[in-house]
This record gives structure tokens, C-alpha cells and sequence, in this order.
């Protein structure tokens, strides 16, 4: 059997593995000039920050293997997400910890409420992978997190720190995320927390995520040939085979091709053979959402520790070097949704000198920057965005049409896997599209 995998992200090169350990023959064609897709770990100075992916929770069972595989562990006693509420910035002053409740002595009991309201939508969903079961499916499908925050009546501060979770766990606006997608997304986590037996952690790895994806593709490379620099731009297929165009001319002809790339990129191939309108609609359809991340590294830490909320165009600050050693540190802005896509329409260097200005404001901050890297996803051209949220009515829609193959044609990521969204999906989806392949 010969497969053709686009895409050497980390859906791709777990595909491309398990492909290979059953005897197929597989090439892995990847439009850049790196592998990791939307991983991408960046040195600046003796430090190392995540400018994609950059968390691997304790529910992440199969990311936990491939640490234990290559010898990468988690970096310091991780995060609970409830630390998002550590400050505040508002209005131009900054509060931490109780004093927030100086603004707003409501606003802390209301995110309770709301937290609560949102969470529990997930409750009487039998099954996450079929988000189609739940009960009450039609009408969750129908509200979005835009639909909660009215619900729950929040104030204003409330609302600024449920937005701010809106864009940072979905990289979209509340009113573009689905609440049976969330409901979704809280079943899942629900289970696998029971089921492994594990408390709810985030963590950060040591010596950064490439070190994975490395790992990764020295394995794969020894049993499968991977070319880089190869973005396809059509694909066609019959009944007995698949056949894909590769931009400098080449061409592959395959029993089965695997489409492990965003959707955004796989918009603008040719399909030559036309896709199922459902399919079609799905593919064109499908919510994506924008994260811009921007670190700078500053010569002393002149901060307040923690995940802070901003009302400005940083968004949230943290700093992802809180348990890397050494005087200076980094300060992250981790800005989506409108706010990422519109720092994403400027050049670098600017988004760079408005964070790093923001930043100065916010923590008082007087050291010299001495190194930044910012990554709009949106602007990305092999990526379009940062990862996939299913809006209001996608997910009745568009939730197992993409999951089911076209033909020879078989989509993997993390847009069409239980755990949508994260790396642990794009895994999940690559060793499930092999599994599909090798049994026919």
C-alpha cells in the first residue's frame, strides 16, 4: 500500500509513522521548510519560548508518551487555568489578587456563575466524540459563549475576563464559538480526567515542544521519505487511486493521500475532483481561529508573576520563562480572536515595539529589551489561523462530515479530532486516519 501525507505537523508525523509500522509505503509531503507545523519553539537568548503550541495538559496522554519516548519532561509544577485571575489590568491601573474586586465587588462571584453555567453544558453529553448525542444538541448548537455571558447578566469586568477566555482557549470572539462545542470540549477533558485519574494541570516542557516534533521525525524519516519545501496545489482521485501536484511540477500517485494540514491552507488546492457539497461546505466553512503571540525578552524581571488580564492590545501577559533560570526573563502577549487577527495585519517589527510599549505601561517595566520574536498565525500562509472553533451550528454541521474519508482521501489535525484544538488532537487524528487506512 503507498500513501501520500501532507503535512509534517504533528498529525502528519504521527500518521506517517503508524503508516509505516504497518507496512505501507509512504512519502510525507510538507509545504515548508520545517517540520512541526504549528509547534515552534524559538531561542531567545538562553531562553526558550513557545511562539505556537504551547501547553501539554495532564489529560494529554498520548503527548505524555511521546515525552516519556524522548526523554522531554514538563517544565516547573504547571498551571491551573483559574490563575488567569491573578491581576488585572483596567482603565490604566493595575490590580492584583482581592483588589480587583475593588472595580467591581460582583465581578469574581459572576465569572463564578458564569464558569459554572458553561461548564456544566457538557454534563448530559454520553459521548465527546459524537457531540451529536447530547440531548439538548440542536439548541447548544444554536448559542454561543456571546449567548452565556447574557444569560449570567455579566458586569463589565466580568465580561472583559470572559472574553479574554473566549479568545485565549478558542482564539475567537464569544459570539463565535459554538456552546455545544464547548460542552464538547468540557466532556472530553471531564472523562479523560476520570479515566486516567489525574488532577487538571498544564505544562510547559522542558527545553521546548520542538524537541518532540525533533524526536518525531528522526524516527519517521528512517522508514519514510519526507520532502520538504513540497507545497501540493491539486489533488485528484478515481476509484482505484489518488494523485496530488506538487508546486515545482512533480507529481504522486498513491492508494490513499492524508490531508494533515489546516484547513485554511487546503482552501486554495485545486481538488480536481470535486468534493461531496456537504464536504465541500465543511471545508470552506469552518471556523478558524487568530492567535498572535509575541515575546520579548527584557534584562531584569520587573513584573507581577502570574497570568494577567489586560483591557489592552496585549490582551493577557505571562511570562513563559517563570521556571527558566537566569536575570532576565520573557514577557509574553498572547492576543486572539479580533484583536489577534488585527495585530497580525501589521508588520513584526511594529507589533513588536506596541507590545513591548503595552508591557512597559502595564508592569512599570524600566530594563532594556534585549531580544522579541512575534508569530501572527492568521498571516501565516501554510497556517491561516491558529486552530480550529466550531461556531454556532458548525458542529451539527460540519462535526462528522469532516471526520468521515472522501473517497481515497482521508483529513487528519487537530480540526477533525475529540480533543479539538490541541496537539493531543493532532496525534489522536494522525494514529486514527492510519488505523482507518491499514484496515482497509
Amino acid at each position: 500500500m503507498r500513501v501520500v501525507v501532507v503535512g509534517a505537523g504533528l498529525a502528519g508525523l504521527s500518521a506517517a509513522e503508524s503508516l509505516a509500522r504497518g507496512g505501507a509505503d509512504v512519502v510525507v509531503l510538507e509545504a515548508t521548510e520545517r517540520v512541526g507545523g504549528r509547534v515552534r519553539t524559538v531561542a531567545l537568548g538562553d531562553h526558550v519560548v513557545e511562539t505556537g503550541a504551547e501547553w501539554v495538559d495532564s489529560t494529554h496522554w498520548r503527548m505524555h508518551e511521546l515525552m516519556s519516548r524522548f526523554g522531554v519532561e514538563c517544565e516547573g509544577e504547571g498551571m491551573v487555568w483559574s490563575t488567569i485571575r491573578r491581576w488585572l489590568f483596567w482603565n490604566g491601573v493595575r490590580y492584583a489578587g482581592e483588589r480587583i474586586r475593588d472595580i467591581d465587588s460582583k465581578a469574581i462571584d459572576e465569572l463564578d456563575r458564569y464558569d459554572e453555567f458553561v461548564d456544566a453544558t457538557g454534563d448530559a453529553m454520553p459521548d465527546a466524540s459524537r457531540p451529536s448525542t447530547h440531548p439538548d444538541a440542536a439548541r447548544l448548537d444554536s448559542l454561543s459563549l456571546a449567548d452565556a455571558m447574557e444569560e449570567i447578566d455579566l458586569g463589565a469586568v466580568a465580561r472583559l475576563f470572559a472574553r479574554r477566555d473566549s479568545q485565549g482557549e478558542f482564539a475567537a470572539e464569544p459570539h463565535d464559538v459554538s456552546l455545544l462545542f464547548v460542552a464538547q470540549q468540557r466532556a472530553q477533558e471531564r472523562v479523560e480526567l476520570a479515566r486516567l485519574g489525574v488532577e487538571y494541570r498544564a505544562h510547559r516542557v522542558v527545553g521546548g515542544l520542538s524537541r518532540l516534533v525533533e524526536g518525531l521525525w528522526r524516527d519517521v524519516s528512517r522508514a519514510v521519505d519526507v520532502r520538504l519545501s513540497s507545497p501540493i496545489v491539486w489533488v485528484d482521485q478515481s476509484a482505484d487511486s489518488v494523485r496530488v501536484g506538487v508546486a515545482d511540477g512533480s507529481q504522486f500517485e498513491a492508494d490513499h493521500l492524508v490531508l494533515a494540514l489546516p484547513l485554511g491552507p487546503l482552501r486554495t488546492v485545486e481538488l480536481r475532483t470535486p468534493m461531496a457539497d456537504d464536504l465541500h461546505r465543511a471545508v470552506q466553512g469552518l471556523g478558524w481561529g487568530h492567535i498572535t503571540k509575541t515575546a520579548v525578552r527584557f534584562a531584569h524581571r520587573e513584573w507581577l508573576r502570574g497570568y494577567g488580564t489586560t483591557d489592552s492590545v496585549s490582551q493577557r501577559l505571562y511570562e513563559p520563562t517563570i521556571d527558566q533560570s537566569g536575570e532576565s526573563g520573557v514577557l509574553m502577549s498572547y492576543c486572539g480572536g479580533d484583536g489577534g487577527l488585527e495585530l497580525a495585519s501589521q508588520p513584526e517589527h511594529v507589533r513588536i515595539a506596541t507590545i513591548t510599549a503595552d508591557m512597559r505601561r502595564i508592569h512599570g517595566i524600566t530594563a532594556d529589551a534585549i531580544g522579541a520574536v512575534s508569530q501572527a498565525w492568521p498571516t501565516s500562509p501554510f497556517a491561516r489561523g491558529a486552530y480550529s472553533v466550531y461556531r454556532p451550528g458548525e458542529v451539527l454541521r460540519y462535526w462528522d462530515v469532516l471526520r468521515a474519508p472522501w473517497g481515497r482521501v482521508h483529513l487528519a489535525g487537530e480540526h477533525v479530532a475529540t480533543c479539538t484544538g490541541y496537539m493531543e488532537g493532532a496525534v489522536e487524528s494522525g494514529h486514527a486516519v492510519a488505523a482507518r487506512i491499514l484496515a482497509d
